[in-house]
Formats: structure tokens, sequence, C-alpha cells
């Protein structure tokens, strides 16, 4: 079998996923239109991000249509697919061409919609009381409001005939791409993130990284940090701008993580910290928990901090430091069950051969 990911790494779940798959006996490729400055790696990077020019124009279009016909099964993400040069004004490319000659040709077709992607801000801002989408939040919600919310509308009904499978991280999603399944991350390799144990700091440090503050919620986490100074001694940084491996770094000396929170889930940072044993506290949309399998949610051990009472919540945990410790054991548990590669790639490979079975994810990471 042979399955290409493509045409973005966002958030290093198509390279590990395509790692874990390769190591189940699989021939699993990452083939992206072009990196970021986070530096996740791809087994072929076409071109540089918004860089026009003859010899990127002929790879990616040599690449996107030898897709469709040397492989068995194409995964896409992020609503895109590798004849979609959304960097490129001045050629767009043919966005969903190479899926529909794959469905032609009889191929198998995954979608992973990861987040931004299929949200559509004007439901989002609707729905929820608290979210990025809204117009003192997200930096591109006016944007969002007047014309992307309608592509991501045309991009799911596009990928919604065409796709055998049609996969989302954020529970959230689930309201908009209602043929979908909810997936969890599997963005780490577990056999080089390891446990950190306790750290040597006297006083806390808190750690946070925005990789877009007005979306991960940055200036309210920050406001209700600087309340609390005059009750706790803390230390707080910004991990931003930086490689990912140095953030990694980075990451291993914090006792508490901050995620996010607007988006009412965690994010693939959080994954990381969990499975370096770090406790972590974000936002959770309980009214979006019902897209995720019964026992992920009761094992779940993310602290749940509200937006209305960030300086609450926040002080609570800092008083309650001496759990921390159990609290970040059982985050590295928790992902060891829900978040782990090897699991998800079993899962994804039987969904590979099968789409239509059931996409049993508490089975899958039970072992049963």
């Amino acid at each position: 079998m042979r399955v290409l990911h493509a045409p973005a790494n966002v958030g290093n779940q198509p390279w590990v996923l395509s790692r874990r798959e390769r190591a189940l006996g699989v021939q699993s490729d990452l083939i992206v239109n072009y990196t970021t400055w986070l530096g996740y790696p791809a087994d072929h990077i076409l071109s540089k991000h918004g860089q026009f020019g003859l010899g990127s124009l002929l790879r990616r279009t040599y690449h996107g249509i030898r897709a469709p016909l040397y492989y068995d099964v194409l995964h896409y993400y992020f609503g895109r697919t590798l004849l979609d040069w959304s960097d490129w004004s001045r050629c767009p490319g043919l966005p969903f061409a190479d899926a529909r000659m794959a469905k032609r040709l009889g191929r198998k077709l995954f979608f992973t919609l990861q987040g931004c992607d299929a949200r559509l801000a004007g439901e989002s801002n609707r729905r929820n009381l608290h979210t990025m989408c809204r117009p003192d939040g997200c930096s591109a919600y006016g944007a969002c409001i007047s014309t992307i919310d309608n592509a991501r509308r045309k991009m799911i009904d596009v990928i919604s005939p065409l796709a055998d499978r049609i996969f989302y991280l954020n529970p959230e999603i689930g309201h908009y791409a209602r043929k979908g399944v909810f997936l969890p991350y599997a963005n780490v390799d577990l056999d080089s993130v390891f446990p950190t144990g306790e750290t040597s700091n006297a006083r806390p440090l808190i750690l946070h990284a925005p990789s877009d503050p007005t979306i991960k919620g940055t200036a309210l986490i920050e406001a209700a940090l600087a309340q609390l100074r005059s009750q706790f001694e803390f230390d707080y940084v910004a991990v931003k701008g930086i490689p990912h491996a140095e953030a990694m770094a980075l990451y291993r000396k914090a006792d508490l993580v901050i995620d996010q929170v607007l988006a009412g889930w965690y994010g693939g940072f959080a994954v990381e910290v969990m499975a370096m044993g770090k406790p972590v506290a974000a936002y959770i949309r309980e009214a979006d928990l019902q897209f995720l399998p019964t026992q992920m949610r009761r094992d779940l051990p993310v602290q749940n901090i509200h937006p209305d009472r960030l300086a609450m919540d926040l002080a609570g945990l800092l008083q309650r430091r001496a759990e921390w410790r159990e609290i970040g054991a059982a985050s590295r548990r928790y992902v060891m069950t829900w978040h782990n590669p090897d699991k998800v790639a079993k899962a994804m490979i039987e969904a590979y051969r099968d789409p239509q079975a059931p996409f049993d994810l508490a089975a899958a990471v039970s072992g049963a």
C-alpha cells in the first residue's frame, strides 16, 4: 500500500503519522508545497512559501499530477491538495483537481481538517460565548466573515462527496464537517519525548507558546497572570518565533503550561508538553465534547480554565502546586493512551484498507 500525506505539515501531525505508518510496513510519504518558520520536516518540500518561479511551478505541477497516478491512498490536510497553491496569488493552481483525478482513478481519499481550515467564524461567533472568532479576537475575523467562511463552506461541500473519510482534530469542527469523525492529535514521537520529572525551579515557571496571540487568547492569559503577581511568586515565559526544536528545549523547563483559552480545546503544543509529564491548563468547551469518545472525556487531565474567571482558576492551580506532579503523570498516561501515534496509525491503516468500516477510536487505543 502506497500512502501520501500532503500538502502541508501543520503541527507535525502528518509527519509523525507517516513515520509510524512506515514502521508498520506501509510505504508512507509526506510531500508539502512549502514549510514554515517552525521547521517541521517532510520527505519533499517543493518550494519556499510564496516564492513563485518556473522550477517551483514545475515541481508542484509534477507532484500534483503524479500523486493520484502513483499512490493508493491520498491523505490531504488543512482543506487543501497538492494543486492548491494558495500562497501564489498570481498562479493559484487547480484546487482539488488532483483529488478529483484520484477519485476517477479509484484511489482512496482521506482529509484531516485541523481548525481554522474548516471553522466557520460567523457560526462560531453565534454559537459560542467564548471564541477567537469575534471582532476583537482573531485578526482575521473580518476577512473570515466577508470571504473566507464562504470558501470554507465550498471546501467542505467539495470534499464531502470526494472523501472516503474526513477527520478533524478540534472537536468544534464536528459542528461544521458533519461527515467527519474526531481524531486525536498524533503529532508527538513518544519514543523521543520522555517525562522530564520535576524541575529544580524554586519559583514555578509558567510557560505559554502563542503561535498566534489573537487565537490563543494571550492577552487574557497575561492580564490574569498580572493580577496574580501580588499574591503568588512565579516566573512567566512566552515562547514564540523560534524553530520547533529550540522551543521543545524550553518546554522541558516549565512547571505549568497554559495552552489556549478561546478555541475550546487544546492544541498539538499541549500534547507535546503533556508527553513530557507537564500539567496543562486550557479552556475546554463542554458543548463540543459530544464528539469525543466517552472514555477520552473521562480521562482528560487538562485543567479547565474559563475565560470569565481566568485569574481565579489560575490562582486555584497555583495553590495546588503539590498536585502538579500527579497531574503531569496523568497527562503522560493520557497521551500514551489517546495520542499515541502507533495506535492512531494502526487504526488509520485499517481505515485505508476499508474506509467503510466503523472507525472505533476507543477500541483502537485500548488494543481491542
